[in-house]
């Protein structure tokens, strides 16, 4: 998951990371961020029963528009700062993307309410939807498609470097990485074992939709044809009609 080549490629879109003392910087940029969106949830959620919905709400429409920025702002760095446009995009933009999901990936842990299920069931079907996370997380780097350089959006940014990925889980759905992280949010969610929570997962379905669109409209114009006819013989994010190949591709690690 952590290649050196990979890292090396992730270094030299954003060189400042070599310098301890600016990774320092960056890290702390990371956690202030995370910590302004954790008081923001505090102070939200504790004003009424139900305003934790509209906190989320809230924070995955700024997902969405920070997600949007950064596909429009790709081509503008690109032709503004050339081989340095990934570390401008990752400073201004990737970074708050990056903070704010994962901001509402784990809200549902800190929602209260009044239990939904017997709290065996609910602990039980949220380890189940965490290891579904981390399945699909392997069979994502399996397919291809690395963290350190896809996942990060380098490609947005410098399409020609990348190769688009089709086979293996890609082949059941457009947006593994999303679908893994609402299972895992909605695992989150069943700990806290209340509707409240689950509801608060299930918003992260408004940036993963929408953004996913985006990356399915951007591949259109790299692909054409070849990505249109993907979409039509895939789902975005869960494989209702095919849904017993998905599960016996997530389990056998071996296929």
């Amino acid at each position: 998951m952590f290649d050196k080549k990979l890292i090396e490629i992730f270094l030299q879109k954003v060189p400042d990371l070599r310098n301890p003392w600016k990774a320092i910087i960056t890290v702390v940029y990371f956690l202030i961020l995370g910590v302004a969106c954790g008081l923001f949830f505090y102070s939200i959620d504790r004003l009424a029963p139900y305003t934790a919905i509209l906190s989320q709400l809230f924070m995955a429409l700024v997902v969405l528009l920070i997600g949007y920025m950064h596909f429009k702002k790709a081509v503008e760095y690109r032709e503004k700062y050339s081989e340095l446009a990934y570390r401008y995009l990752f400073y201004r933009w990737m970074i708050p993307y990056l903070v704010t999901w994962y901001a509402c990936f784990f809200h549902p842990l800190f929602v209260e309410g009044t239990p939904l299920l017997p709290p065996w069931l609910a602990t039980s079907i949220g380890i189940l939807l965490l290891v579904v996370t981390v399945l699909t997380n392997i069979h994502i780097e399996r397919a291809g498609f690395f963290n350190v350089t896809h996942g990060m959006d380098i490609y947005t940014v410098f399409p020609e470097e990348a190769t688009i990925v089709h086979g293996k889980i890609y082949g059941y759905i457009r947006h593994p990485l999303y679908f893994s992280l609402l299972s895992g949010s909605i695992g989150l969610a069943l700990f806290r074992n209340n509707a409240m929570a689950l509801v608060v997962a299930l918003l992260q379905l408004i940036p993963a939709l929408a953004i996913g669109y985006m990356e399915d409209k951007e591949l259109i114009a790299r692909e054409g044809e070849t990505h249109r006819s993907y979409i039509q013989n895939t789902s975005a994010l869960i494989p209702i009609n095919r849904l017993g190949g998905f599960l016996r591709l997530l389990v056998f690690l071996d296929e």
